[in-house]
């Protein structure tokens, strides 16, 4: 999984270059937000940081599945296609690694999903 973000990440940002793209100046907070997430839902047990990944990467997933359907793009629509399956790869390997049976499942999973959405509605915006 690390490999792909890391791929994806790389990706999005040459586009960004390429495409003379102004990212979100929210951009640092999503960073910090995001590095917290981890590092408290980690510090909460395997199970809970898996609840983590399986709630990120379904909303990303439906935000690359709605970005696809507005892109004109052919290689970039592919790109990002692919990027969608790989991250719902991921959600299903972190309900494989037990993340449904971490404590306060669907609390958690309810409000890192509801956050994530903010944090894309928020972007667009900003």
């Amino acid at each position: 999984m690390e490999e792909q973000e890391k791929k994806h990440f790389h990706y999005f940002n040459e586009k960004i270059k390429e495409q003379r793209v102004r990212p979100t100046v929210l951009l640092p907070v999503w960073g910090a937000l995001g590095v917290s997430l981890g590092v408290v839902t980690a510090m909460m047990g395997k199970k809970a940081a898996m609840a983590c990944t399986a709630a990120v990467e379904e909303v990303i997933g439906e935000h690359y599945k709605e970005q696809v359907l507005h892109l004109e793009d052919g290689e970039l629509r592919e790109t990002i296609s692919k990027f969608r399956d790989e991250e719902l790869e991921h959600r299903d390997i972190a309900i494989q690694h037990n993340a449904e049976s971490a404590l306060g499942y669907n609390v958690l999973s309810l409000f890192i999903k509801t956050s994530c959405k903010a944090a894309i509605y928020l972007s667009k915006l900003i």
